[in-house]
């Protein structure tokens, strides 16, 4: 048996996945179902007391229900909860290493009111984590006992002990162990509180000091809201620096016994939003030696089994964060969860909104970042969720589109390149909580729902040896070294975004198109230059007849800062200042109509070139509940097509016109054209690899990418 070519699989699941009265504990049959050899299996064992309770090997005793299934779950579609002892699940983990993958130990902080065992919590107390209102919910690893020792030591402790005991590869970190939900309606506990002082040597008023030893609902709310409103760049610094401490004394204890630190280390959040909402900078973590950072892309599960009526689909939103953290991170190895099913959580993708899936998981696979020595993919894999009581059938359907994700070998990206600069991202905190402009990520994935999709990130050391369409969001924001090499940028088309009035002419620029928001009390202006194909009069007046309308959004009146902040991170993260639906898609159109890509395409689309020369194009539909066709015409010579997803069956027909609308009569030709119509699915991205002609196969179109 094989694991997946190009691509790592790792597969998280609850122990209803494996049969605990097969010889092997179920290890056979797991990778019968598969039919393939993941990269890892990761037990979903849930509840921390797992690693806290844990008293070796030399007695063996039963799990509590919630580590033997997800919230302690009767059954998932395969089988009824099973009773697993400590040998039973240390036998698991020793015959999946022999098979050659392995098991990490996957935990979260929660915890459920002694459901199914007094709790380890009940007797600290002291270590919940605190919300407003007096509400507490789980644990909160970076809190100290009664005593004044650290939570973090015990656990590392029992946590290594618990991981050499078992025979696992590694942990998993989860919810609990990464902050979730929004540090605004998060914990000022006293020891948190007094934590943030002793490091940071900020100065609270009296009234705050005298409140510390208390903490009950109305002295906690209000000391958060004085360091919400007066500390609170201070306050958010300083949670990423216990987290990194946290990650750095793990990863240091779990490395010296030869094993893995796998951590979610985000919420469905970009860089910027997890360090605002969440108080996690994930290259920091990383640096202080965090193995995989397993993202949640996750924009059709969280859609689909959503509780809120008013749950927007963040398909391009949640996409973006495989480009964005990629850029971020630089280093380490970044995965991302894939939402297959649930049986907690009473979901499944694979079943109920099979083309959405689809899209998924070929979609997040694309995205590339380019570096002086060439381009590669951002993701590195999945992080399959769940993978119990799939079948093999199924598994074979799911194992055939990861294949094909894994399959792009890409030399350049052709599509639009957003620039990532580490010194904005360090300037955004300050700057955004007093003006609440968009972010970088906001504008990568606006662009997208307008349309206009980018296919990678560029970091700025790397710009000097790029070429391509260049998204440079935050122009003002660069350092002047940053600014010079942007302004100097001669291989291709340059798009800016700033706030407020900037004179690009102060930088040497001369713009051939400049917009400013009108209808915004603290307006967005875009600038473009170097574009080679000049502004056609047509544009100029497209432009011109969107940034002429107002969408009626409300402005954000009065200080940014008082600006009110989202309770959890699923619902939304970060409200930002009145940017129109108008100039968002102005700017959308100025970046496709001027763009290097050398196709155009009446549907949104993605493109790269291949290694072996090919165009590798990602065509999505737009609507979600009916088929499409896209229209593409090929500046160079096309020699041939070919239909890499697993629709449409038919190839593609060669047209000189877009024929749209319903066609049943097969009326492609044979004979290669510049234009070809293709059929889309509904919700769903067809992608079709196109094989040009020898002369432009050899040639080399401006295009983004990496010249080494």
């Amino acid at each position: 048996m094989e694991k997946l070519k190009n691509g790592k699989v790792f597969i998280w699941m609850q122990m209803l996945g494996f049969e605990r009265n097969d010889s092997d504990r179920g290890a056979a049959r797991f990778l019968n179902q598969t039919g393939f050899l993941p990269d890892g299996a990761c037990a979903l064992l849930f509840h921390p007391d797992f690693v806290h309770q844990h008293k070796g090997m030399d007695e063996e005793y039963v799990l509590p229900a919630d580590n033997c299934a997800y919230y302690g779950i009767p059954r998932n579609s395969e089988r009824e909860r099973q009773p697993w002892s400590n040998h039973d699940l240390r036998d698991l983990a020793l015959n999946l290493a022999d098979a050659g993958t392995g098991l990490y130990a996957g935990i979260m902080g929660s915890t459920i009111g002694d459901g199914f065992h007094r709790e380890w919590i009940a007797d600290h107390p002291e270590i919940y984590s605190h919300r407003r209102n007096g509400k507490r919910h789980g644990h909160f690893a970076l809190k100290r006992f009664a005593d004044g020792t650290y939570y973090e030591d015990f656990f590392i402790d029992q946590l290594c002990r618990t991981l050499v005991d078992y025979g696992f590869k590694g942990v998993h970190l989860a919810d609990g162990f990464c902050p979730n939900g929004n540090i605004y309606h998060g914990d000022y506990s006293t020891d948190l509180v007094t934590q943030f002082v002793d490091h940071t040597g900020f100065v609270l008023p009296e009234d705050i000091t005298a409140g510390l030893g208390n903490d009950e609902a109305a002295t906690e709310d209000a000391r958060g809201d004085w360091i919400w409103r007066h500390a609170r760049a201070e306050w958010i610094e300083f949670l990423c620096w216990r987290w990194e401490r946290f990650f750095a004394k793990i990863c240091a204890r779990v490395h010296a016994v030869g094993l893995e630190v796998m951590v979610l280390g985000m919420y469905c959040t970009d860089p910027f939003e997890t360090k605002y909402c969440l108080g996690m900078d994930m290259a920091r973590i990383m640096r202080a030696g965090v193995d995989y950072l397993t993202a949640n892309i996750l924009p059709t599960s969280c859609y689909i089994s959503s509780p809120w009526e008013s749950q927007d689909y963040f398909f391009h939103r949640y996409m973006a964060i495989a480009p964005t953290t990629a850029a971020h991170i630089r280093d380490g190895h970044l995965i991302s969860m894939a939402g297959v099913q649930d049986a907690t959580e009473e979901w499944d993708v694979m079943k109920h909104a099979p083309c959405l899936h689809e899209r998924d998981l070929y979609t997040m696979m694309a995205y590339q970042l380019a570096e002086k020595g060439g381009s590669r993919r951002a993701l590195e894999g999945y992080f399959l969720c769940l993978g119990d009581g799939i079948q093999r059938e199924d598994w074979n359907w799911e194992r055939e589109r990861m294949e094909i994700a894994f399959s792009a070998d890409v030399e350049r990206t052709l599509s639009p390149v957003m620039l990532w600069s580490d010194y904005a991202y360090e300037k955004m905190l300050i700057e955004y909580i007093n003006t609440r402009r968009w972010t970088p990520f906001k504008l990568f994935y606006e662009l997208a729902k307008a349309g206009t999709h980018c296919g990678a990130c560029v970091r700025s050391e790397d710009l000097d040896s790029f070429t391509g369409t260049l998204l440079v969001p935050d122009f003002d924001m660069l350092s002047p070294e940053e600014q010079r090499r942007v302004a100097t940028y001669d291989r291709g088309t340059v798009i800016c975004t700033a706030l407020g009035d900037i004179k690009p002419e102060a930088y040497g620029i001369e713009p051939t198109i400049l917009i400013t928001d009108r209808y915004s009390n603290r307006p967005l202006t875009a600038f473009v230059f170097g574009a080679n194909v000049p502004v056609s009069d047509e544009l100029r007046s497209a432009v011109e007849a969107l940034l002429a309308i107002d969408d009626g959004t409300p402005d954000l009146e009065g200080n940014p800062v008082d600006a009110e902040d989202f309770p959890y991170t699923l619902i939304d993260t970060l409200p930002f200042a009145k940017v129109t639906t108008g100039f968002r898609d102005a700017l959308a159109l100025v970046l496709k109509e001027l763009s290097d890509c050398p196709l155009t395409c009446d549907m949104p689309h993605m493109a790269f070139q291949l290694a072996n020369g090919a165009y590798r194009l990602y065509l999505f539909n737009n609507v979600d509940h009916q088929y499409r066709r896209a229209f593409v015409t090929m500046k160079p010579i096309v020699a041939d097509t070919s239909v890499v997803s697993s629709f449409p069956i038919l190839p593609v027909r060669y047209k000189d016109d877009a024929t749209g609308g319903l066609v049943h009569h097969y009326t492609g030709e044979i004979s290669s054209k510049q234009s070809f119509e293709v059929k889309l699915q509904p919700g769903g991205v067809t992608i079709l690899d196109v094989h040009l002609a020898e002369s432009d196969a050899s040639s080399k179109p401006v295009a983004a990418r990496a010249n080494g």
